[in-house]
């Protein structure tokens, strides 16, 4: 699995629980594409996070953990 289908796949599972959805969609559909590593989506996604206000640092957050979930459970499997 790519890392555009592991950010894709986590935003689409996390997508339910982020209060700011269509800023966080803006953003993976910002980064997705360009064939960013996992660790350089992780770290644009982090940048974004140091200028967002609270309830979208969260949602980020939500973000980035669902990524490394998917990562451990196929590196797991």
């Amino acid at each position: 699995m790519s890392s555009d289908d592991i950010l894709l796949r986590a935003f689409e599972n996390s997508a339910g629980h982020m209060a700011n959805l269509d800023s966080v969609r803006a953003i993976v559909e910002g980064l997705a594409g360009h064939g960013h590593s996992l660790e350089d989506i992780i770290q644009n996604l982090e940048r974004e996070m140091e200028e967002a206000e609270v309830t979208l640092r969260t949602d980020l957050r939500i973000l980035i953990n669902e990524m490394q979930h998917l990562v451990r459970r196929m590196t797991s499997a």
